[in-house]
């Protein structure tokens, strides 16, 4: 008698629907009597209050939100300067189930819920982000991983948490998966410049359309939260990184800076004309900036290259130009250049702000080492995502390394610096941790096999 296989394509399904389920099932559970209590929906935090009634309002009027807010700073009260991706999501999913005109009730219940089918989503980007950095069954145990890992991440994802955080990081892993793959396409296709000249859209048409997609994630990910520089940051970080080690591996970096200019430049049309009153001049510069330098490195390179100069000096070359670039700019701006550096204090919080708790460092909770946060957050696994970082790290210097990989390694490195400053970062890293731990479990499955 034979027993019928089940197909690799069906089981992985399967296996990530129940990784979804699960991590829906530990969010919501546990904490749904403290949530719905008799007649009343009580959620976690004062954030949550904060954007329900941000909703609430918002559902009432929709889709117009209010422009001020008569209890934030009280007595005074604030404008609402800022897109607010989160809320608007949320009041459109309200307002679309409620037909136009959901009640009291129908608004508190799908906002309760809200953050738990959020982080539940997560589960499926890491999957997708682990089989296309190494192979499907690192994406299984890496989804597997962060529906079930403990810490910020599930905090701020369970039931009554309705806060952005949780947003964060579900966009973030979506810009990253899609990033991953517009590389991965774009090198294995030796996507350049010429493809697009020639309209070779068989060539050029994923590449593009990953690109587009990153460039739309990250747009939503900038309206989502004012801090979203950050993944510009690591963004532009990284292809200055990769464009410097495939330059002088003499290898084409057409790929990335096309990849680059696309997503900078999605991101920038979906968020710029939103730009809030107090970040009108260091959000567009950023932005800007992040678009222009990948032109001006795959200019330089295909310069060199052309004259057949050193290699070496490329780097030299990209050094001279941005100390250059940095001193211009602040002779034009002095107060642009204090703004946008003081944004790096967030992986090193000083004073009056380690007096909160999630802005503590990681590893030295009041002050003290201490392995209490780390294991509370990620058990054995933060050891092995950190072997596994400093394996692929190796990686990073050999001419065997991926450019996607590559990407996995640097996100990783500066997540991991902001987690060691600020704790509450961890949430974000808990998704690096999955990726990195289900990689070296794969290998060590490997080794012993």
């Amino acid at each position: 008698m034979k027993i019928a296989r089940i197909p690799a394509g069906l089981f992985i399904g399967i296996a990530v629907t129940l990784f979804f389920a699960l991590a829906l099932f530990f969010r919501a559970y546990f904490p749904y009597d403290k949530v719905f209590v008799g007649d009343w929906i009580k959620f976690t935090g004062v954030d949550a209050y904060y954007y329900m009634r941000v909703v609430d309002n918002l559902v009432q009027n929709f889709p117009h939100m209010s422009v001020f807010d008569p209890y934030l700073l009280y007595p005074g009260g604030q404008q609402i300067i800022y897109p607010n991706f989160f809320a608007r999501l949320l009041a459109g999913i309200i307002w679309l189930v409620g037909m136009g005109t959901p009640t009291q009730n129908t608004i508190d219940v799908i906002g309760a819920f809200y953050p738990a089918v959020l982080g539940a989503l997560t589960v499926i980007p890491v999957y997708f982000a682990g089989k296309e950095l190494f192979n499907r069954w690192v994406g299984i145990l890496a989804a597997g991983l962060i529906a079930v890992l403990s810490g910020e991440f599930l905090g701020r994802s369970i039931l009554g948490s309705t806060d952005h955080h949780v947003a964060e990081v579900l966009f973030t892993t979506i810009i990253m998966m899609f990033l991953i793959v517009a590389l991965k396409v774009g090198r294995e296709r030796e996507w350049s410049f010429s493809h697009i000249k020639n309209r070779d859209l068989k060539t050029s048409a994923k590449p593009i359309i990953y690109s587009l997609l990153a460039g739309i994630a990250l747009g939503i990910y900038l309206l989502t939260w004012a801090g979203g520089l950050l993944f510009v940051f690591i963004i532009t970080l990284y292809i200055v990184i990769q464009s410097i080690f495939d330059h002088l591996r003499r290898k084409s970096t057409d790929y990335l800076w096309l990849t680059g200019i696309i997503l900078f430049f999605t991101a920038g049309i979906m968020f710029l004309p939103t730009t809030p009153p107090l970040e009108q001049s260091l959000y567009p510069m950023s932005i800007i900036i992040a678009f222009l330098i990948p032109i001006v490195l795959g200019i330089i390179s295909h310069l060199m290259s052309s004259r057949q100069l050193k290699p070496a000096y490329y780097p030299l070359v990209l050094v001279g130009l941005g100390l250059v670039g940095l001193g211009a700019l602040y002779l034009v701006s002095p107060s642009l250049v204090r703004s946008a550096l003081e944004r790096f204090t967030v992986f090193v919080p000083t004073g009056t702000q380690l007096t909160t708790l999630e802005m503590q460092p990681f590893l030295f909770p009041g002050g003290n080492f201490s392995w209490q946060v780390a294991w509370g957050n990620f058990t054995t696994s933060f050891i092995l995502s950190i072997i596994a970082l400093a394996i692929l790290t190796c990686y990073l210097f050999s001419r065997r390394s991926k450019a996607e990989r590559n990407l996995l390694v640097i996100w990783s490195l500066v997540i991991l610096v902001a987690t060691l400053g600020q704790r509450r970062f961890a949430y974000y890293f808990a998704v690096n941790v999955a990726l990195l731990t289900g990689y070296l479990s794969v290998v060590i499955y490997h080794l012993i096999k």
